[in-house]
């Protein structure tokens, strides 16, 4: 059986970056989220205060995937433009060769 640390390494491994920032926010925001309710037993108002924290994990992990995705976005889109590009190159010339054989098969004729 896999230890969460095992499962961690796996991802950083495997270039799933996002899912492994996503898995440490949560963890992140579970803990803060105990520690604070703990707290809250003992002195409320600092429990209250240490739940921003928390809070500010969730924002962040929403404003990371939100910025991944564009980054992504423009990227595909930018490598599907480059590809887009190289075919059309390469169907001028294929046309150009083409137009050369046959113009050079029809001056041979004359």
């Amino acid at each position: 059986m896999k230890s969460v640390i095992d499962y961690f390494i796996d991802l950083y491994k495997e270039n799933r970056q996002i899912t492994l920032l996503s898995w440490c926010y949560s963890a992140l925001t579970i803990v803060f989220v105990m520690i604070a309710g703990l707290i809250a037993l003992l002195n409320q108002p600092l429990g209250v205060g240490v739940l921003i924290v928390p809070l500010v994990c969730v924002v962040a992990l929403c404003m990371n995937i939100v910025f991944w995705a564009l980054i992504h976005l423009a990227i595909d889109t930018k490598s599907k433009n480059d590809e887009k590009k190289k075919s059309a190159k390469k169907t001028a010339k294929t046309k150009k060769t083409t137009k050369t054989k046959k113009s050079a098969k029809s001056t041979k004729k004359h």
